[in-house]
């Protein structure tokens, strides 16, 4: 059978398998797999190869979990409490009691980091999923009964991750005239950083982009989100702080010829192809 042939074979089941959505070749299928995973409630894990490995882990047939080595492993980083005041000094009172500050932060702040850490953690189990249903990517047999990883995220239905999987394919697409996660970028050689005003996450990749760096490097080394460092990243290069080298930076006050717009991608996730 001609190269050809196959993909054509592939898109029309594909097509069949996910009517009104974009085609996505083998993407789709894996799609097909996890929804019938869903259905079945099935609890384990399904390998997922292509340009990088992973797995994707079930829990009664929800998404508790995933891995991929194009993207940071999902492990919720321990909240600076130093950084807004509440880190624990350590020191008995007068009287040789425990300090007061020594109680740790009020439950509310500790309810809040709890909430930022699961936060964080199901956004990178959703930046592997995007990277594993891509074109290149296949699934082998799923693996019933294989636990999950520590600090697996609050199961998640399939059907609502696909359609966020679907709007990042969407934002991704937008943000591809400028920059894709495996863009080089750099910091623009006129950058005055005195007068410069920008986020402390932001000014890391700034000192970071040394010419050969990635928002997808610079994701994995910092331990962030693939799709969060890309949308950063854009940020900076349409405000002239970052440069793509061999490509003119936008002239300053000119308007973007394609804005981006989140609202847009979330709808366009359900327009017929």
């Amino acid at each position: 059978m001609s190269e050809v042939s196959r993909r054509t074979r592939v898109r029309q089941l594909a097509e069949s398998v996910w009517r009104g959505r974009k085609v996505n070749g083998y993407a789709n299928l894996i799609a097909t797999r996890l929804r019938k995973l869903a259905e079945e409630h099935g609890t384990g894990a399904l390998p997922v190869s292509g340009r990088g490995d992973g797995a994707i882990f079930f829990h009664g047939g929800q998404v508790v979990y995933a891995t991929s080595s194009r993207t940071s492993p999902p492990v919720p980083r321990t909240p600076d409490l130093a950084a807004v005041g509440l880190a624990q000094r350590g020191a008995a009172g007068p009287g040789g009691g425990d300090s007061p500050d020594r109680a740790g932060p009020p439950p509310a702040v500790r309810s809040a980091s709890g909430l930022s850490g699961l936060l964080e953690l199901t956004g990178q189990v959703i930046d592997a999923i995007t990277e594993l249903l891509s074109n290149e990517s296949r699934y082998a047999k799923f693996q019933y009964d294989v636990g999950s990883p520590a600090g697996r995220m609050r199961p998640m239905p399939v059907e609502t991750l696909l359609a966020e999987v679907q709007r990042r394919h969407e934002v991704l697409r937008q943000l591809a005239p400028v920059v894709t996660p495996d863009t080089v970028v750099t910091c623009d050689p006129a950058l005055e950083p005195p007068s410069v005003q920008v986020s402390p996450s932001q000014w890391s990749l700034l000192m970071r982009a040394d010419g050969a760096a990635t928002p997808r490097g610079l994701a994995l080394r910092l331990g962030r989100s693939v799709f969060g460092t890309t949308i950063e990243v854009h940020r900076l290069v349409e405000l002239r702080l970052l440069v793509v080298p061999g490509r003119p930076p936008v002239p300053a006050g000119r308007r973007p010829a394609a804005t981006l717009s989140f609202i847009r991608a979330v709808c366009d996730t359900g327009r017929a192809s």
